[in-house]
């Protein structure tokens, strides 16, 4: 499993929805996982992250999905840059755990020994 990040800071005069729009794909990805979630900065509405857990069970390596969507991927990417001042950060991580912080049980239970 993979966690996609990405921190963008929309140009002066763009909003979240000229992002939204720009950034929707034309199809989809062919993996599975959970999201992507898009979500703004409390504090600066410019600037957007989008977040989305890569779940890649198929056998498929992060390098065969990279391949398999890059064309598409660059056609959105190209409209993305339209609205998009920069990338603040941009990477990919694999998962190497995860924890449940919701009660005082789940603490406990997870809790390194």
């Amino acid at each position: 499993m993979y966690v996609s990040v990405l921190v963008r800071r929309l140009k002066p005069g763009k909003t979240y929805d000229d992002f939204v729009r720009a950034w929707y794909p034309d199809k989809g990805f062919g993996i599975g996982g959970r999201g992507p979630i898009l979500a703004r900065n409390v504090d600066d509405e410019q600037e957007i992250l989008a977040i989305a857990l890569i779940d890649l069970g198929t056998g498929e390596s992060l390098d065969d999905v990279t391949a398999r969507v890059g064309a598409q991927e660059a056609v959105r990417h190209a409209r993305i840059a339209d609205v998009v001042e920069a990338s603040v950060v941009r990477g990919i991580y694999e998962v190497t755990d995860e924890f449940d912080f919701s009660t005082d049980e789940t603490v406990a239970r997870g809790r390194p020994h």
